[in-house]
């Protein structure tokens, strides 16, 4: 028989087939209807869950494969393979999942609490940053020629220019221009301030260039930057930006170290590390956005110039 309230054409328990984009599709409706979650949330928390299901069309024994050891050996061997933010996001997003089936009677215990932890210890990390050279490549090897061009060359000349993040390229709105006063604010997310910026001839001239001759005359959107195929809308995630800065990576073969982000995020760092040692901390930290200012000292462990200065020869003498 079916489960109460379910779409899934399968039963609760036992070995029947189940379908996962069903259950997937399921967890989503759940997601934003009971959780009130944010459309882009419930999409990576579904990324994540779908990597968790091993990608698979059917689960071919329902959900009796679903045990505490089960959870324990996945998030282990996902902690092995990838980093500490993607393993947070699994660990959040398995947690919900979890919590979820047994919400709906697919399970009869609550498993999240099965799902271990994993601790990132702050600052104990150094930032990997794209470099200066691959950024004017990559700034170089954009045509400006075409709609996509001088959108996609705009987005870079932001990012490289004051380090913000891509969810706030994504969520720039025309109001947020000031052209006469020469200005540019990045609304706050994730808890941080508002970010006012000198707007550079550089910079607003992409920009203009963009708004005149690539973006949509007739678009009802506030949002500077949209799709380039109809319907025009705004960028529904700011991983859409990363996949552009990747393909563009891309073509000109770039080559980055190991660690370094091939989207947004490696131009924020790249920003904080060109000012540390040149500007004080303070400073660094309103231009970045931090309200709290400890999350500016990562930036620190970068002027290794500095460090080197700081630090006293080994052995020391001891009379």
């Amino acid at each position: 028989m079916l489960c109460e309230g379910s779409k899934l054409l399968s039963v609760c328990s036992g070995g029947d087939s189940i379908m996962v984009s069903e259950l997937l599709d399921e967890y989503a409706a759940y997601g934003i209807r009971v959780r009130d979650l944010a459309v882009d949330t419930v999409g990576r928390q579904r990324l994540y869950v779908g990597r968790f299901l091993a990608g698979e069309e059917l689960l071919s024994e329902g959900f009796a494969w679903l045990t505490p050891p089960s959870v324990q050996r996945f998030m282990f061997e996902y902690a092995e393979g990838y980093g500490p933010g993607s393993v947070r996001w699994m660990q959040s997003s398995l947690r919900a999942f979890l919590r979820f089936c047994y919400h709906r009677g697919y399970v009869g215990s609550d498993l999240s609490v099965a799902v271990p932890i994993f601790r990132a210890w702050r600052l104990s990390k150094v930032p990997r940053a794209i470099d200066e050279e691959t950024i004017r490549q990559l700034l170089e090897s954009i045509d400006p020629s075409s709609p996509i061009g001088l959108r996609d060359l705009a987005i870079v000349r932001l990012l490289a220019t004051y380090g913000v993040r891509g969810i706030q390229v994504l969520q720039l709105r025309l109001e947020d221009i000031d052209w006469a006063g020469n200005r540019i604010q990045f609304r706050a997310v994730k808890g941080g301030r508002t970010i006012i910026q000198h707007l550079t001839p550089e910079v607003g001239n992409g920009l203009l260039e963009y708004i005149r001759n690539g973006r949509p005359n007739d678009s009802p959107y506030a949002e500077v930057f949209l799709t380039v195929v109809t319907p025009y809308r705004p960028f529904k995630s700011s991983r859409s930006l990363s996949a552009i800065i990747a393909n563009h990576l891309k073509r000109i073969d770039a080559q980055l170290p190991e660690g370094v982000s091939h989207g947004t995020h490696s131009f924020r760092h790249a920003f904080a590390a060109r000012l540390t040692g040149e500007v004080p901390f303070k400073h660094i930290a309103d231009m970045l956005g931090h309200r709290d200012f400890s999350s500016t000292f990562v930036y620190s462990k970068v002027n290794f110039k500095a460090l080197g200065e700081a630090s006293q020869p080994w052995p020391v003498d001891v009379e």
